[in-house]
Parts: structure tokens; C-alpha cells; sequence
């Protein structure tokens, strides 16, 4: 199950196969993992201990006979790609909360004292409370207390201290709207744009595992119909050497006959090939809460190809909701965050700062109120030709209009792909319908010249031929199933209705 690395002390690699019989015994597929884990014999165990027994746990929903829905659900829940998508929220959550900690309170202090010759030159004291809140307006509480031989007049408080509460407000720039209040709906933006990314990351997925999934099945149908025709090439070899031992038939016709065999056995060869290429590609995306991977049982199968639906795709239920519109749109929102912003700088910064005073030995501060104790300030400056702020607020409008165009731009191929798709879905029911009609009567054609070879008045040639034109048919017929499966997948995913049928509640509403 481990082997010692390199340059690291232990790599785990760890498989199971999907089966029920017995369902998901341990296999071994090398994987790499993490470059370097941890050399301590207790992380080997504890790892040791998750590969044998998570397994059998997951195997109770696994059945022999793996369907697209069952394999998209399993992609959905544990793939890595997909449990790394559900860490979107969690860092959506850290964003918000990092912008509403600028509208938290704020404790501070301030004590600055000078010493010389044994002499208290100055001692300043302050502390308080600034709380800032939505609208630019932001509450303040202090406490001052200040002495010394040589303080400076201005900062002279009686000897018990002196208190202010008031606020500070942005007259101008500001008032509406300031970098506080942008940044918070920045993050909000971000959280919905993380929920978006995410679902389009699990579109993404289970498109790519949904195709891979009918290129299995299909390789898996081509592997049956060549074995199908591997045996009645067989039986007739053994017939045909039978007949020729006889007398009945040239002994030419044997070494047709085996050539006939091995002709058969390269093309299941190719087919295996395929078959087990394809496997590979589908265990790529087999995992076990994302940290185990699981390969495919020899003896899972897909569904018989009769079993499969062909038929035109149902109309679409919501129209267009790509995740990918979803986030350009969300891009739109954030620039318009920043054109507001911008607007803002435009206007002269005024900034006027109030605060009553009260002395520190008022027993009831309330009473002892007087509106002539006070401070207060007010603050201007303004840009005389404003070319810095005309000039980020015109690089804004331009990636503005620029996004707009590539939301039309994007609305416009998205709508192609989905007609495309659609198009190439109903028009290979049609064909899937003729390529059945055309096994069938190939079939039946067979069929009557086994009986005229049987009966003497046929040839192999003629035999052979009869099969070939019956195993095309069969493998164009399986062709059709799977570009039609894949059709249907395209156009689910080129509207963004990929995940949510499947994943359910796991995609998040935000």
C-alpha cells in the first residue's frame, strides 16, 4: 500500500474497485499523493486504517450495473475538484468578514510624559472609543487627563480629567459613499461570485465525467459486439475443419475460415484497447471523499445499450444560467462599486469633527452639561484639476462598456453551443433510429446466409461479408448512442443545468 520515496518519507497511493461482488475490495493503483507526508509510523497506520475500512462503507451504493446518474453523484460528492469547490464559501465567509471588521469599534490610547532634572515637564493621557457605522458618520468617546510645569497651554484639563463624546462626518467627499462601505459590498459581490465559480467548477467536472462515462459504455458495447463475433467465428472454423476432414469442403476454406477467426480477434483486441483506455479515463475521476482513489471492478458494466434512452431533448426549464454570465455579471456589479467610488473622489473633501465636553469630577455629567463646552474642527482641500480621479473614473466606464460586450459576446456563443448541441442531439435520433432498422435487417440477412452456408449454397466469402456489414452497423449504432449521450450533456452544460439536477443541496444559494 506505501513505498518509500526519494526525497520524501512516505507517498501513499491507495485504489479500490467499484464492484458489489465483493464491493470495493482493496486494489492496488499507484496515485501519487502529497510530495511528503510525514515519516512517523503512527500517520502510516492511521492512513492504513482510512484505506480498508472507508471502502466497504461506500460500496453499499455502488451497483454492479454503474449508471451516468450514479457515476455523476459519485463525481459530485467526491471528487477533489468538487470538495475543493465547497472551500469557495468558506473563503467567502473569511472576505465578508474581513470588509465588516472596518465598521468595528475601536479601543485606543495614548500616554506620552517627559522627565528631565527630576522635573514633570508633561504628562498627556488619553483613551477611548471611535465606533464607525454605515453611514459615514463615525461615533467618539474620550477621556483626557493631562499636567506638568511646563503643558502646554492648549492641552490644560482640570485635575480630575476631562471627557468628550461627539462624531466626525464627511461633508463632502464621502457622505454617500467612501472605501469602508465599497469594500463590504466588494466582499458581498465576492460571495456570490464564489458560489457561482464554485457551481461552474462542478459543471465542469461532471461534463467531463459524463463523457468519459459514454465513451466507457460505448468501448465497453464495441468489446461485446466483437466478442459476439469472435465465438460464431469460432463455431464456424471448428464446422468448416469438421466439413473439410469429411470431404464435404475444400480444405481452402479452413484457412479462410481461420483467417476469418483472427481477422475477428484483432478487431476485439482494438476493442479491449479502447475499452480499457476509456476505463482509465473514467478512473480519473472515481475517488473516495476526495482522498481515496477507486478504480472500476472488471465486472462493472454500464447499462445494456438498449436500455438507454434516445430521445429528443426536453426544453430547456430556466433559459441560460451559466454560471459563467452569472460571474461576468458579477464583474459588472464590482466596477460599478468602483465607479461610484470614483464619483465620490470628484467631490472637495469637508470633514467637520464635534465633540461636548464634560469635567471629570461631574458626578452627574447629564446636569453639568453646557453647550458652551466644546471642541471642534473643520477641514477642506480639494484637487484644482482633478486629473488623477477623471482619469481612473474613465478607465472604469471603459472596462465597463468592455464587460457588457463580453457579456453579449458570451450570451451570444453560449446560445449557439446550446442550438448546436441541440440540433446535434434531435438529428441523432433520427439516426439512431435508421442505425437500429439497419442492425436488425443486417441481422436478418445474416442470419439467411448462415442457413444457405449450412445448407451448402453459400460462401464464406459471402458469410464473411454479411458479418462484416452486421458488426459496422452494431458499432455505428453505439457510435450514435454515445454522441447523442454527449450531445445532451454539451447542451446541459452550455446552459449551466448541469450540476444542480444532481448535486441537489450541495450547491449553495447566494
Amino acid at each position: 500500500m506505501y513505498r518509500s520515496g526519494t526525497n520524501c518519507g512516505v507517498r501513499s497511493m491507495a485504489s479500490h474497485r467499484i464492484s458489489t461482488h465483493p464491493p470495493l475490495l482493496p486494489h492496488p493503483r499507484p496515485r501519487p499523493r502529497s510530495r511528503c507526508l510525514n515519516d512517523q509510523p503512527t500517520v502510516k497506520y492511521l492512513i492504513l486504517i482510512l484505506v480498508l475500512f472507508a471502502a466497504p462503507v461506500a460500496a453499499q451504493d455502488l451497483p454492479a450495473v454503474l449508471s451516468e446518474e450514479d457515476l455523476l453523484r459519485l463525481v459530485a460528492e467526491h471528487h477533489p475538484l468538487a470538495v475543493r469547490a465547497d472551500l469557495q464559501r468558506d473563503r467567502a465567509r473569511a472576505v465578508l468578514r474581513e470588509a465588516r471588521g472596518g465598521f468595528d469599534p475601536k479601543l485606543y490610547g495614548d500616554l506620552s510624559q517627559k522627565y528631565f532634572k527630576g522635573t514633570r515637564y508633561y504628562s498627556l493621557a488619553e483613551g477611548g472609543l471611535k465606533v464607525p457605522t454605515w453611514f459615514g458618520v463615525e461615533l467618539n468617546a474620550a477621556y483626557e487627563r493631562n499636567g506638568g510645569y511646563y503643558l502646554n497651554p492648549e492641552n490644560t484639563v482640570p485635575d480630575e480629567g476631562l471627557f468628550a463624546a461627539g462624531l466626525s462626518v464627511s461633508l463632502g467627499q464621502g457622505l454617500f459613499f467612501d472605501q469602508r462601505r465599497a469594500e463590504l459590498q466588494r466582499a458581498r459581490i465576492y460571495q456570490r461570485a464564489t458560489g457561482a465559480e464554485r457551481l461552474l467548477q462542478i459543471n465542469e467536472l461532471l461534463y467531463e465525467a459524463g463523457s468519459r462515462y459514454w465513451e466507457w459504455a460505448g468501448a465497453q458495447g464495441a468489446v461485446s459486439v466483437y466478442t459476439e463475433a469472435v465465438e460464431l467465428a469460432r463455431a464456424r472454423y471448428a464446422a468448416v475443419v469438421s466439413s473439410a476432414a469429411l470431404g464435404d469442403r475444400p480444405a481452402i476454406d479452413t484457412l479462410e475460415a481461420r483467417i476469418l477467426v483472427q481477422n475477428r480477434l484483432l478487431g476485439l483486441e482494438s476493442a479491449r484497447l479502447e475499452a480499457a483506455n476509456a476505463a482509465a479515463a473514467l478512473n480519473a475521476f472515481l475517488w473516495l471523499d476526495g482522498v481515496i482513489p477507486l478504480e472500476l471492478e472488471a465486472s462493472t458494466r454500464p447499462p445494456d445499450p438498449a436500455a438507454v434512452v434516445i430521445a429528443p431533448l426536453m426544453p430547456l426549464s430556466a433559459g441560460l444560467t451559466n454560471p459563467a454570465l452569472t460571474l461576468t455579471r458579477l464583474k459588472l456589479e464590482d466596477l460599478e462599486v468602483d465607479e461610484r467610488l470614483q464619483l465620490e473622489q470628484l467631490k472637495p473633501r469637508l470633514d467637520l469633527k464635534y465633540n461636548a465636553l464634560i469635567s471629570g469630577s461631574a458626578v452627574q455629567p447629564l446636569e453639568n452639561y453646557s453647550a458652551n463646552d466644546y471642541k471642534w474642527g473643520i477641514s477642506f482641500s480639494q484637487s484644482l484639476l482633478l486629473r488623477k480621479e477623471r482619469g481612473k473614473l474613465q478607465l472604469t466606464r471603459i472596462k465597463l462598456s468592455e464587460t457588457q460586450l463580453e457579456l453579449s459576446d458570451k450570451i451570444a456563443q453560449l446560445n449557439a453551443k446550446v442550438e448546436q448541441a441541440e440540433n446535434e442531439a434531435n438529428v441523432t435520433v433520427a439516426q439512431y433510429a435508421l442505425a437500429t432498422r439497419n442492425v436488425s435487417d443486417y441481422s436478418r440477412l445474416l442470419a439467411g446466409e448462415r442457413e444457405l452456408f449450412q445448407a451448402g449454397e453459400s460462401s464464406l466469402f459471402l458469410v464473411n461479408s454479411r458479418e462484416v456489414a452486421f458488426i459496422d452497423a452494431s458499432l455505428k449504432q453505439l457510435e450514435l448512442m454515445v454522441k447523442h449521450r454527449k450531445a445532451g450533456l454539451a447542451r446541459n452544460f452550455a446552459a449551466g443545468q448541469t450540476a444542480p439536477p444532481l448535486v441537489g443541496g450541495v450547491v449553495p444559494n447566494e
